[in-house]
């Protein structure tokens, strides 16, 4: 009796028919991101890789020190990380998000692609969204400038999801609608003669969308364009040029989704999710114009200042930038026309 409850004990644990087939996937992109993924956003390899799987009966920790609750189970060979699991407990199987769920670092929370609907390609170019924000959450003083923009109220995290902007407002949703059409028509223009006009136009159109929201609303909306539209931007333009061609023909398909999305603006129907395209179309006019702009980008928290400062290099290609004329201004979030503000 003593012998075999010492070989039960000295068993390892047994695949996950869920989770060990996702592997493969985990250890791609993570040698992705320290490597292709890194070279176009320099800093997105290094930052921190922690993720959880969230499997039928058992979810599985990797690469990131496991906290208490969670068992040991030795070095994974595929990703070559640390591995730990427990218990499938009260966390939905159909999470994609990054969290700060263990403290800091943060840690990708993840179904598996049945779990949420995804196919596997699409699945895993959804980690190269979530990592992204793994590296913005990792900047220094990331959460004391949020902090500072003045938007939670007093809640707890999910004032970004439920922050009450005018979704239903008609005037807003008609000055949203105009604005999504505008910046489809400007990134239609790119590299054409008509580009410059329709930049301009698209500004114009996005000064209005500020005045009808209101400067709090539109700090709210700045930050979101930031966080959430510059992560799909990444996701699309990692995924278009990660190793396996499926997730390249997702990543493109996922691209042309979001362009169209523009076109069928509805503000009281997407709500917060207008974010994502929008930004998503926002940070492709930036880098037409502006292919040095990333290392803005950690200074900004809004993507106004860092479309202003793009125009200027539009408008002004062959001349050398002063000391900070490439920079955005340091108040990223509330001015009328151009999307900064007196107050972040």
């Amino acid at each position: 009796m003593l012998l075999a409850a010492t070989l039960l004990i000295a068993t390892p644990p047994q695949p996950l028919p869920d989770v060990d087939p996702l592997l493969p996937r985990i250890a791609e992109a993570r040698a992705f991101a320290r490597g292709a993924g890194d070279r176009i956003w320099p800093g997105y390899g290094a930052a921190p890789f922690g993720i959880l799987v969230i499997g039928a009966g058992r979810e599985t920790l990797l690469c990131q020190p496991a906290p208490e609750g969670f068992e040991d189970e030795g070095r994974e060979p595929v990703t070559g990380c640390a591995r730990a699991g427990r218990a499938r407990g009260d966390l939905p199987d159909n999470l994609l998000a990054a969290l700060p769920i263990f403290d800091l670092p943060a840690t990708i929370v993840m179904g598996t692609p049945a779990t949420t609907g995804r196919a596997e390609p699409d699945w895993a170019r959804t980690i190269l969204h979530e990592h992204f924000h793994q590296w913005q959450y990792a900047l220094p003083g990331y959460f004391e400038r949020v902090g500072a923009l003045g938007l939670a109220d007093g809640g707890d995290g999910m004032w970004m999801l439920n922050f009450p902007f005018p979704y239903q407002d008609e005037a807003v949703g008609a000055a949203y609608a105009a604005a999504s059409n505008a910046l489809a028509d400007a990134l239609d223009a790119r590299g054409r003669d008509g580009f410059a006009a329709a930049l301009d136009a698209y500004r114009a159109a996005r000064a209005r969308f500020a005045d009808a929201a209101g400067a709090r609303n539109w700090r709210y909306l700045e930050f979101q364009l930031w966080q959430e539209g510059v992560a799909r931007w990444v996701e699309v333009t990692l995924g278009k040029a990660y190793p396996d061609p499926a997730v390249r023909a997702a990543a493109t398909a996922f691209e042309n989704r979001s362009l169209a999305a523009l076109r069928s603006p509805d503000l009281a129907r997407q709500r917060r999710e207008l974010v994502y395209p929008y930004g998503a179309g926002e940070a492709m006019l930036i880098e037409a114009c502006w292919p040095g702009w990333r290392a803005a980008y950690p200074e900004a928290m809004a993507l106004g200042p860092l479309l202003e400062a793009a125009a200027r290099h539009c408008a002004a290609p062959r001349e050398e930038p002063g000391p900070q004329s490439d920079r955005p201004t340091p108040d990223g979030g509330e001015g009328r026309h151009s999307g900064a503000g007196a107050s972040d």
